[in-house]
């Protein structure tokens, strides 16, 4: 399988649509390699954290290695501020490719020098104390980590998912294994990991920029004030959406008792899982989003909003029932963590929406409102979470969580609501929603035991692969009688 050079680019007309395979097939074919990078990219840190765990000495170093890693996946989509987005956006403007390479290329440097400098100055003030070198190699690789996602940006809008896949391995799962056999083989210290991890990261990052070619800023008129223009007023909703995701951890190192934090961490897989998932088939949405015209957008809109909330519905019922077996295994003698993974899963519908939503303001260059509203969602947020991390409620924390991106989910529905409102199928989205909260709310009656689990998985995987099944048997079908 290869990548095609410039799929996808005549630009925002809808006249890519009109050459080359039908929407819906070439968006499937696309899910699916997103979707396979997605899960091999969670394969990750699902092999190593088990292994990491019984390797570091104790629980303090665990946290250390897990707020680390949280740092640098916060932190890159901070310093990318929305880039990422506007690169595919201006790729399928008229003339847009070189101005998209530009931004790419501003994000690639500054992004490093970013990380580097934050490194430097995070070390100056910690002095020697503990953690200090694990936390200023993290920064220098969220750096790093900028120059895959701006690639990744080109690679999207070019249509190579073939290769955004691969740097996708190489950023995570590949960095993750170096990170563990350096623990192994060195020494066992978080320190150790990321110089590992690091080193992965910097080579898929020479990598990312060989075979994308970003080009200096400063070589096209305006591209510096462009990528100011879009990443300042995005910081705020960047910032704001990554505490979302992942400030949790932190809210619970805060206010709970020492450790409650680390434990949540052993099964917060289970948000970066989904949300990964999303992302993922996200990147096969957003160019069908953005390629068509406003007199268009509402189909295809409605169209990909139907098979979003099939598969955020699909992802809960998959994660949920794993939640048993994957949390023995990431956290053995705690099943009382059971019932936290299952539900960190339900935020999963509101993410979908915030997806689908947030990419039309992009596709309008509408983006001052995201810096307005995903704010205010993340205060509202804090302040349901603030009562059960307090407690050390770790289920309460994770409901919280569910319900924060609900509500990001259902804000960012109403801002765009007029914008194209015969593309929202709601009805579908309720129901699928109703019936994930109510799957889940099954799971969490069940026993916790192993065996349970196992029984649960399998069930899950039968109905399922019948289900699939009988959909392809019904699509050959229509076909045959087409």
């Amino acid at each position: 399988m290869t990548d095609a050079p410039d799929a996808g680019t005549a630009g925002a007309t809808g006249t890519a649509d009109a050459a080359g395979p039908a929407p819906r097939a070439r968006t499937g074919r696309a899910s699916l390699l997103y979707l396979i990078g997605a899960l091999a990219q969670g394969l990750g840190m699902f092999l190593v954290q088990p292994f990491a765990i019984r390797v570091l000495a104790d629980d303090v170093a665990w946290q250390e290695l897990y707020l680390s890693i949280s740092l640098i996946q916060v932190g890159v989509v901070l310093a990318s501020a929305g880039l990422p987005l506007a690169i595919t956006r201006a790729w399928f403007d008229t003339d847009g490719h070189r101005r998209a390479r530009s931004i790419s290329g501003f994000l690639t440097g500054f992004g490093l020098l970013l990380g580097v400098l934050a490194a430097a100055v995070f070390a100056a003030v910690r002095g020697g104390a503990p953690g200090t070198s694990t936390f200023s190699l993290a920064l220098v690789a969220m750096g790093v980590q900028s120059s895959v996602l701006a690639a990744q940006a080109i690679l999207r809008a070019q249509g190579r998912a073939v290769a955004f896949v691969g740097l996708s391995i190489g950023s995570s799962v590949l960095a993750y294994l170096v990170g563990l056999v350096a623990m192994l083989v060195v020494a066992p210290d978080p320190t150790v990991f990321m110089a590992g991890y690091g080193a992965v990261l910097l080579l898929t990052g020479v990598v990312a920029a060989l075979i994308t070619g970003p080009v200096l800023p400063f070589t096209v008129p305006g591209a510096i004030r462009e990528s100011l223009a879009i990443g300042l007023p995005v910081l705020p909703h960047t910032g704001a959406l990554m505490l979302l995701t992942q400030g949790a951890p932190f809210l619970l190192a805060f206010l709970a008792a020492a450790g409650l934090s680390g434990d949540y961490g052993k099964v917060q897989i289970f948000v970066l899982g989904t949300i990964t998932l999303l992302n993922a088939l996200n990147n096969a949405w957003v160019p069908e989003l953005m390629r068509v015209d406003r007199e268009q957008r509402d189909a295809r809109l409605r169209s990909i909003m139907g098979v979003a909330s099939w598969a955020a519905l699909g992802i809960v019922v998959v994660a949920a029932a794993g939640a048993n077996v994957v949390t023995h295994v990431l956290a053995v003698g705690r099943e009382d963590l059971i019932p936290v993974a299952q539900a960190m899963t339900l935020g999963t519908f509101g993410y979908a929406l915030y997806l689908n939503a947030s990419t039309l303001l992009f596709a309008d260059k509408r983006t001052w409102v995201l810096p307005l509203v995903t704010p205010v969602v993340l205060v509202v947020s804090a302040g349901i979470a603030w009562l059960p991390a307090a407690a050390g409620n770790l289920v309460g924390t994770a409901v919280a969580s569910a319900v924060s991106f609900t509500l990001l989910g259902l804000a960012y529905l109403a801002v765009v609501w007029r914008r194209s409102r015969r593309g929202w199928p709601l009805g579908r989205l309720a129901a699928v929603t109703a019936a994930g909260l109510g799957y889940v709310l099954v799971l969490m009656l069940l026993p916790r035991d192993v065996v349970t689990g196992l029984v649960t998985v399998a069930v899950v995987g039968v109905a399922g692969g019948t289900g699939a099944v009988l959909v392809l048997l019904r699509r050959r079908r229509r076909a045959a009688t087409a």
